[in-house]
């Protein structure tokens, strides 16, 4: 296996995607680029590509800024999950925002689903493996789901399981693939491209005018707009969008390849998560391993021990048979990685206006696999001079999460909603 690059931090350890992708496209090289563009992009996640991509076929001329390589963070190492929505609920959304712009939010959330939708089942994005269908299962009998517990066992053998409910618009696929062909997809389109390329300073040089200087040897970029798309992973000069949100960590491990218990365990093809905020999500992948995600974290990142650890202790509460054949046959984790996102406090993305020139797509909160390339677009409209259709995100409040204490407050919530939920499963 291929390692990561010594720079990036312990969540950035190898994964499952990174050795099975295909070759990432050639992108420019920072002594080869012009120096001024009408929009300057930070941040070459799904936001941020799809801003890029939208803002290119306008007409503007576009550079993309990445501190890493592209995918390196959330959106090319995530569960592989598109299913519609927001990380809010619908009723909590329409309680913070109005029915109105809960309605219109709804609205965006279903045009982001069917964008990722149609992208991911083109010829040219092949590489992606998409697979349709999403399971929701509950473990507690008085959440009913339209799936009765007798039945299933067409999905998978798992008795903790007490109903469930099939998404069939939803979909899964491989994140990093997605990335790469949406990155040549830019490319094509005329956009500038740099990876591990940290931006080292933004300053205002005028009203119309941003000076933006990148490494590694401090060259300065000037933009008459900047989109900041870096989602949780932003650092020191993203000061006013870092104030509003708290990196979380999630935690994903790969098993070694066993199609035949998987066969037996989990028949269904769709991708599975509980209803838990906290709860588990997983799938089958192409070359017959499981892939196993859970946990949500405010603190450092652990170790790739522990992520190991924690998912075999899941894989054994939850599929207990299954966990028996895998250590009969031996068969063990082969990746186990963690990831930064960024979470607001009410659970809702900012996307719109940061400065004068500036905007921001960020927060999305574990469900931006559909969410942020709606964002890239909407801001996109509106440099562009197309559309606007940021009004019901103007509602959103922007509520402060106060550095160390706020990761302390997220890292207490997480506990206790897992406390409840492990109550109240026993309970029943």
């Amino acid at each position: 296996m291929t390692s990561a690059p010594a720079s990036l931090s312990a969540n950035f350890a190898n994964t499952w995607y990174a050795d099975t992708a295909i070759a990432a496209p050639a992108c420019h090289s920072i002594d080869a680029i012009e120096t001024t563009y009408d929009v300057a992009i930070i941040g070459a996640g799904l936001a941020g590509l799809s801003a890029a991509l939208h803002l290119a076929q306008s007409g503007a001329r576009v550079v993309l800024i990445e501190k890493y390589k592209i995918g390196d963070a959330a959106s090319g190492r995530n569960g592989g999950f598109c299913t519609n929505g927001w990380a809010s609920s619908g009723p909590a959304i329409e309680k913070l925002l109005g029915p109105d712009n809960a309605a219109a939010l709804d609205a965006l959330a279903s045009e982001g689903l069917e964008w990722m939708r149609a992208r991911c089942f083109l010829q040219s994005y092949s590489a992606c493996q998409p697979v349709n269908g999403c399971l929701t299962l509950s473990l507690f009998a008085d959440d009913p789901l339209p799936i009765a517990q007798s039945e299933l066992s067409d999905f998978i053998k798992g008795p903790r399981y007490k109903s469930g409910s099939v998404d069939h618009e939803g979909f899964h696929f491989h994140p990093l693939n997605f990335l790469r062909c949406l990155t040549a997809e830019c490319l094509e389109a005329g956009v500038t491209i740099l990876q591990n390329c940290p931006v080292l300073h933004i300053a205002e040089s005028t009203p119309s005018k941003t000076l933006i200087t990148v490494g590694p040897n401090q060259t300065s970029i000037a933009a008459k707009t900047t989109v900041i798309t870096t989602g949780g992973t932003g650092g020191r000069q993203f000061k006013k969008l870092s104030k509003l949100l708290v990196p979380v960590q999630t935690f994903i491990a790969v098993s070694a390849p066993m199609p035949e218990i998987l066969a037996q365990h989990i028949p269904t093809p769709y991708a599975i998560a509980d209803t838990r905020r906290a709860g588990n999500y997983f799938r089958k992948l192409p070359d017959g391993r499981l892939l196993w995600g859970m946990g949500i974290s405010a603190l450092a990142a652990p170790s790739s021990a522990y992520v190991t650890r924690l998912a075999m202790k899941d894989i054994a509460a939850h599929l207990p048979d299954m966990a028996k054949e895998m250590a009969a046959a031996k068969v063990g984790l082969d990746y186990a990685w963690s990831g930064t996102m960024g979470y607001a406090r009410h659970f809702m993305p900012y996307i719109g206006p940061l400065g004068a020139t500036s905007f921001c797509a960020a927060g999305f909160g574990g469900h931006g696999m559909n969410t942020a390339p709606i964002a890239g677009k909407l801001i996109a409209e509106v440099i562009s001079g197309t559309a606007n259709r940021l009004d019901p995100f103007q509602s959103v409040p922007k509520q402060q999460t106060f550095g160390t204490l706020g990761k302390t407050a997220a890292e207490a919530y997480y506990r206790m909603i897992r406390g409840k939920d492990r109550l109240k499963e026993f309970l029943a």
